[in-house]
């Protein structure tokens, strides 16, 4: 049996996103459906939600959308998911990003994500399209729907222990612009969203902390700076293994270019 937030997913996947059908979003998601990427928090379906995505499927006409992982308890799930597509005037380009939704039971009601639009950027400007991982094989079945509280609770716990980012064990920005890694002194991590399964984790979470560089245009640190990561990690024996993030470097960008006056 395909658990119902997996068969709402696979809809959304395939119904909505790739086929760009904004009738299906609106039987799949909650009247007020919210989105959470960034600083910025978007409420409502209908005056807010869809209006965002029309506009990206109108930059990106023939915007496409693959699952690469897929863990859910029921209540909440994680996407690893790339999406790809030809901008209408720049170019070709292939992204990952990492996405959290709650179901109400019945409908979607919640998002967290987050992209790698700098990485989109880059090969838009350059005209290198990025390759993407394999897509997962029946992302939406074989799920219990069993809460796996230990892998929940070490994430959590391993988050608001981070005294330096990025983490050792932990991947920023996989693809060619993955060198290119904000690193910030004194971290602050705040999870606002965990979901585990089967010793995999995924996660949204808001960090804070002193930019020490990593983006070439803005070598000067010091600066207070938020960013917001989504990732996903293994855990074994109740401990944080390695895993992988994308984080949200253009936020930081923006930040820096204000402190900048420019």
């Amino acid at each position: 049996m395909t658990l119902p937030i997996a068969v709402a997913l696979r809809r959304y996947a395939f119904g909505f996103v790739n086929s760009h059908d904004f009738t299906v979003c609106r039987e799949l998601m909650t009247v007020d459906y919210g989105l959470h990427m960034g600083d910025t928090v978007l409420t409502g379906r209908d005056d807010a939600y869809i209006p965002a995505v029309r506009h990206q499927m109108e930059q990106f006409p023939d915007l496409g959308f693959e699952i690469h992982e897929l863990i859910t308890d029921g209540e909440y799930a994680a996407l690893h998911f790339s999406e790809h597509g030809t901008h209408t005037d720049r170019g070709r380009a292939a992204w990952p990003g990492v996405s959290i939704y709650r179901f109400d039971g019945e409908r979607l009601a919640e998002c967290w994500v987050e992209q790698d639009h700098y990485s989109r950027r880059r090969q838009l400007a350059e005209g290198a399209p990025a390759p993407m991982p394999r897509p997962a094989l029946a992302p939406f079945s074989g799920h219990e729907g069993k809460a796996d509280d230990a892998s929940v609770a070490a994430t959590r716990s391993w988050l608001g222990e981070v005294t330096q980012w990025p983490p050792p064990n932990l991947r920023p920005d996989p693809g060619p612009y993955g060198d290119v890694a904000v690193r910030l002194t004194a971290p602050r991590v705040t999870a606002n969203v965990v979901v585990g399964e089967g010793g995999r984790a995924a996660f949204h979470a808001t960090v804070t902390g002193a930019y020490a560089g990593g983006l070439p245009e803005y070598p000067d640190p010091g600066l207070a700076v938020r960013m917001d990561v989504g990732g996903f990690v293994s855990v074994v024996a109740d401990a944080v293994g390695d895993g992988w993030v994308v984080t949200n470097r253009v936020a930081v960008q923006r930040q820096l270019r204000r402190a900048a006056g420019e």
